[in-house]
């Protein structure tokens, strides 16, 4: 429910500088005015320490604040001034018994902040919605938070409540293989998580594997975005594997996660059973013509989908395939639109097609006829999904 105009108090983006407690006193007498304050935006200015900890003082009394906008306030504060204000404010979000919703993004506090503000997320069991989106955690940071979510995980536990959180936004934190271990363990002692965006984190197949396992455990996820990751075959094959846990999920972005060929075939195949899809973007995956064949299988059963981002991989744009893509929608009443763009199809680079046709030719010298049986193959499955297709 959209909370009412006269419950938000807004700063949002006029560029302020509010270094002292005297700098931002107009502001917050006019904050100490709202009744029932349910919403505070601050986002776009930038606050010092003295600022911070008189704007705590004050949130602290509002004790009907669900929805705390905090993104990008730090802008040109020195570390240990960011640290104090942080921890002023984070232990003044601790004493807001309605509040639900936290964005501390786009503040570029590394592992300081997030051990600032780790009591806070140790111990508030209403939090719902937590955005820490370029941040610089790195692994450390990122592993403090993963460990106060599994402590607030277990103090809702000790006073008999169910875990709260359901949104998690954590991208561009260079994260990495490393605090993937503790985010999988978060994820797999919550259950509850319905949203997770974590893209752009240097996170390696291993490294996904164990994400994507922790998360296999929260059945009612309805958006995963770790875009700009490393997934080749082995993450691939993990992901397609929780896939068949997620019966409710509405949006997966794997977009430049390098699926590869094989990885590629593994997802798309999974996707087949996840019918309540509506955005799927696989775009610059390596993905080559079979997986294109098979997605127009999995396709069939993707009724209510939206949107399909495909660009950027390794089928042609105009080729069989593209054409059985198309065929699908139509047979499921979807309009060619969902496609998105195929401008920027990839092409395999001398260098490969030169392996390619080495290791061809070594195959050939062992198994005579396996690369032609593959080929005849799928002109095989082609021939047959064209007919199934009535195209």
């Amino acid at each position: 429910m959209a909370i009412p105009t006269d419950r938000i108090y807004s700063l949002e983006g006029k560029g302020l500088k509010l270094t002292t407690a005297e700098d931002i006193e107009p502001y917050l007498a006019e904050l100490r005015d709202v009744e029932n304050l349910e919403e505070v935006r601050l986002n776009g200015n930038t606050l010092g320490a003295e600022a911070s900890k008189a704007l705590a003082s004050v949130l602290k009394t509002k004790k009907t604040l669900k929805v705390a906008t905090l993104h990008d306030i730090f802008t040109s504060r020195l570390k240990d001034e960011v640290k104090q204000s942080v921890v002023a404010i984070c232990e003044a979000l601790g004493e807001l018994p309605d509040l639900v919703e936290v964005n501390l993004s786009d503040n570029a506090f590394g592992p300081l902040g997030a051990e600032s503000m780790a009591p806070f997320l140790a111990r508030h069991t209403k939090l719902e919605v937590l955005k820490l989106n370029n941040n610089g955690l790195g692994i450390q940071g990122g592993t403090t938070i993963a460990r106060a979510l599994l402590a607030c995980h277990a103090e809702c536990e000790k006073q008999g409540l169910q875990p709260a959180l359901r949104t998690l936004v954590c991208g561009r934190n260079r994260l990495e293989n490393g605090a993937a271990p503790e985010f999988a363990r978060a994820f797999a002692a919550l259950k509850t998580l319905r949203e997770v965006r974590m893209p752009q984190n240097g996170i390696r197949p291993e490294g996904i594997a164990e994400l994507v396992a922790g998360l296999a455990h929260n059945a009612e996820l309805g958006v995963l975005d770790l875009q700009d990751n490393t997934f080749t075959a082995s993450g691939s094959q993990a992901l397609a594997v929780a896939l068949g846990k997620w019966e409710t999920l509405e949006a997966l972005n794997i977009g430049d996660c390098l699926l590869g060929a094989e990885g590629g075939r593994l997802v798309i195949q999974a996707l087949k059973n996840r019918h309540t899809l509506k955005t799927v973007n696989l775009q610059y995956n390596e993905i080559e013509n079979d997986g294109a064949v098979a997605l127009s299988e999995s396709l069939r059963t993707l009724k209510v989908l939206e949107s399909l981002e495909l660009n950027g991989n390794r089928f042609d744009a105009e080729g069989d395939a593209v054409e059985l893509i198309k065929a699908a929608l139509s047979e499921n009443d979807l309009d060619d639109d969902i496609l998105g763009s195929l401008s920027d199809m990839e092409e395999l680079t001398d260098d490969e097609d030169e392996d390619d046709k080495s290791d061809g030719e070594k195959d050939e010298a062992e198994q005579p006829t396996s690369a032609a049986k593959a080929d005849e193959q799928l002109a095989d499955l082609v021939d047959e999904m064209k007919k199934q297709l009535s195209i």
